[in-house]
């Protein structure tokens, strides 16, 4: 459909087009953004059998365990005001493990299988964005949530670029109608 997709490119703006979705992250020249550092571990362990991802609001430590593929469970929810992307912290390990073996003991003889690190980009009231700026329409700030918000934040991107369009419309009409008057 004449759309075009630029991965990993330091271009700002690419000329030719009627618009550009901008969905940089962190990357994004945007000084309202802020990281948030989210931790994982990778656990693997026979003796726990979940068919759904879990939630604990515990006070201090929220934990989510994600069930995979060969008894492994994606276990997270550390949320670090900081956009270091460095490897996990000796506080987060200890206290996603404490969490996890809260849930059940049997997280205590888990593997750690692997560990991961991602720095999330958020708007200080933790709201995504969807806005303009000219022919570049920006997506941003979606925290936490990205994946799960991707479909929204695209409605509401093809909303704006066709009341874009249409406003392009009505004044190249509005043009014409001076020019015959």
């Amino acid at each position: 459909m004449g759309v075009e997709f630029h991965f990993g490119t330091e271009v700002w703006h690419v000329f030719g087009f009627d618009h550009q979705i901008d969905c940089t992250g962190m990357a994004a020249i945007d000084d309202r953004l802020r990281g948030v550092r989210g931790e994982m571990l990778i656990l693997r362990t026979p003796d726990i059998s979940l068919s759904r991802p879990v939630r604990l609001l515990h006070p201090r430590f929220p934990l989510y365990a994600v069930p995979r593929t060969d008894h492994r469970f994606m276990i997270g929810a550390t949320m670090i005001e900081s956009q270091s992307a460095g490897p996990v912290t000796a506080r987060s390990m200890m206290e996603l493990l404490g969490t996890a073996y809260a849930l059940h003991p049997a997280f205590g003889e888990a593997e750690i299988v692997e560990t991961g690190v991602g720095v999330r980009p958020a708007f200080p009231d933790n709201l995504p964005r969807a806005e303009t700026n000219g022919e570049i329409i920006a997506i941003n700030g979606l925290y936490r949530h990205g994946f799960l918000l991707a479909p929204a934040m695209a409605r509401q991107a093809a909303k704006l670029v066709f009341s874009q369009d249409r406003t392009k419309e009505l004044a190249h009409e509005t043009d014409g109608q001076r020019r015959s008057a």
